[in-house]
């Protein structure tokens, strides 16, 4: 299982009223507003398939008295995106019990518990969580948020916690954008599917992907806010305050965010906030004919999320050379390449985020591999990263032996030829060469220097 695999596909942050456009941009020109249905009545336990005019009929698992209210925000999404379901979207009720892993499992955030144990080994290795913390009790308090409405990919389904019935104007517009998500999965089936088969084998691309979701997702929900009164917007910030007072009140266990390293802060925020600013740059450029252009040619990775002007000049990634390292004990975990937004998350633990996303910036390419021991539960971790720059590899080398020195238990460094390498506790070695910078941290010496060699570094 890829080594933050959920971090980079969905947010650990409670869904939130859109993003408003930055007021010293150009405005966004949105549609005629939509006629909403009123708040229905408490609901009763009785279900009911509805027909639609939809030519693909699917039935509905939600109480008989939401149905028409459910059809009404259907139809709302329909209006302000500018196109209709293909088939009648899949809608049913979920208990709070089924909740935890039903959520978890759509947003491909899931760890076993060996997964689990490298992600724990792994920041303890950077000197980013203390040994022994419970990041199992982070996810779960994170699953045990107040839950929501979602959208579950797998099963092209969009489920409602049946607590949460009759919706009130918040969790309204949270469904709004969860629809959203089905629409898209409908009319743009290859972006989807591409990213349910992934299964974490391309962490940066996934995330790029579902950055441009999400931010389709939140664009409709600008609309959808902008189309209400001034009564209506000032309910939904009220009721999406008072939610994330009940997600901040400590129930659940977990750590505090203080205590996370920021390397998940920043993937957990990358979807939203970053897809978010993507997507309403794109409408801003060229209405939805420009978000359906983007949706049929995605963001391939992180960087071009990130810097929209790269992704409209379509920059490609840097290929580098995949790894075939090989350690006695050791199984390789996770591979891949890494990516700008996890580089920028990387360096900011320990460092200025601003430094580190300006260093993170110059990212061309890169790859890695995640090796792990599981008798001894030791780790090792090789990236390669080629750079834009000159200048760019050195804000880099800059960061990252700055990572080394205030994170990792290493002692003094020695310099042989290109390379820098740190023995102590925990072993570490930088080498910058022309164009290219390996890095390499392992838990054990030997180790480290073991594939320090294999990638042709030369320590001798």
């Amino acid at each position: 299982m890829a080594l933050l695999v959920g971090l980079a596909g969905c947010s650990a942050e409670q869904p939130a009223p859109p993003i408003e456009p930055d007021s010293t941009s150009s405005t966004i020109t949105l549609p005629p507003a939509t006629t909403t249905s009123t708040i229905p009545p408490t609901s009763s336990t009785t279900t009911a398939t509805v027909p639609t005019t939809t030519t693909t009929l699917a039935p509905w698992e939600v109480p008989a008295n939401q149905v028409a209210y459910i059809e009404g925000l259907v139809a709302t999404v329909e209006a302000l995106r500018g196109r209709s379901f293909e088939e009648r979207p899949r809608v049913a009720t979920i208990t709070a019990v089924e909740y935890p892993a039903r959520h978890l499992a759509a947003g491909g955030a899931g760890f076993g518990p060996g997964g689990i144990n490298h992600l724990s080994a792994f920041f303890e290795l950077l000197g980013m969580v203390s040994p022994g913390t419970d990041l199992a009790a982070f996810y779960a308090r994170h699953e045990n948020a107040p839950p929501s409405p979602f959208y579950d990919p797998v099963e092209m389904e969009v489920l409602i916690p049946e607590h949460l019935l009759p919706l009130d104007d918040y969790q309204s517009l949270v469904l709004v954008g969860e629809l959203t998500k089905a629409l898209s999965h409908q009319r743009h089936p290859s972006l989807v599917e591409a990213l349910i088969a992934a299964d974490g084998s391309n962490v940066d691309r996934s995330a790029a992907h579902r950055a441009l979701l999400e931010g389709e997702a939140i664009l409709v929900q600008t609309l959808y806010v902008e189309s209400l009164s001034q009564e209506r917007r000032a309910l939904i910030a009220d009721q999406a305050r008072r939610a994330a007072e009940v997600e901040d009140s400590g129930e659940g266990s977990g750590s505090s965010p203080e205590e996370i390293p920021r390397l998940i802060v920043e993937t957990a925020r990358f979807p939203t906030r970053a897809g978010a600013s993507l997507v309403i740059d794109l409408y801003r450029q060229g209405g939805f004919t420009a978000l359906d252009q983007a949706l049929d040619h995605p963001p391939e990775t992180t960087e071009q999320v990130l810097h929209p002007d790269r992704y409209k000049a379509l920059e490609p990634a840097v290929e580098l050379d995949p790894f075939g390292l090989v350690v006695s004990g050791y199984e390789v975990v996770d591979e891949g390449t890494w990516g700008e937004l996890r580089w920028r998350g990387l360096l900011a633990h320990h460092g200025d985020p601003v430094n580190a996303a300006r260093a993170a910036e110059g990212w061309g390419g890169d790859r890695y591999q995640l090796l792990w021991a599981p008798a001894s539960g030791k780790l090792a971790f090789a990236v390669r990263l080629a750079a834009d720059s000159f200048v760019d590899e050195s804000e880099v080398n800059a960061a990252v032996r700055a990572l080394i020195r205030t994170g990792m238990d290493v002692g003094a460094s020695r310099v042989v030829d290109t390379a820098t390498e740190w023995e102590g506790a925990d072993y570490a070695m930088i080498s910058w060469d022309v164009g290219v910078i390996t890095w390499v941290v392992a838990s054990d010496t030997e180790v480290g220097r073991q594939i320090s060699a294999q990638l042709g570094v030369n320590l001798a």
